[in-house]
């Protein structure tokens, strides 16, 4: 609005210097420039709203992604290391607790009792 002001601003001096019968033309091509500045006007003004809700809407996108646990079976996609695996499949103790559960520690190698149990049945 401001430039356009400003162009008739400087346009004015113009325009009181030709004579009347230029003057008419001039003034119908300055009335069709303001229509179409005002028309142009409008179209930025529901361009830019369009961006807004766009990028309103983008963002609310990026929070929920942001805050979303990861997927249940995610740790499952990984593929597994390449090569042997160089630990041994850990055996169970075989021995039974005095409350008459199993044992939940490891074997020791070669044997299947655990350290503690082992001692125990070495008495």
């Amino acid at each position: 609005m401001r430039r356009i002001a400003l162009c008739l601003f400087l346009l004015l001096p113009l325009l009181q210097a030709q004579t009347p019968a230029q003057t008419q033309p001039e003034v119908e091509r300055l009335e069709n420039l303001i229509e179409q500045l005002t028309a142009m006007k409008t179209q930025v003004a529901a361009l830019e709203s369009r961006i807004d809700t766009i990028l309103r809407g983008l963002s609310e996108q990026k929070g929920s992604l942001q805050t979303k646990p990861a997927a249940y079976n995610a740790l499952r996609n990984i593929e597994p290391e390449s090569g042997p695996d160089t630990k041994p499949a850990a055996v169970r103790c075989a021995a039974l607790t005095a409350s008459g559960k199993r044992c939940t520690r490891a074997a020791a190698d070669s044997s299947k009792y655990c350290k503690q149990h082992q001692l125990a049945h070495s008495k």
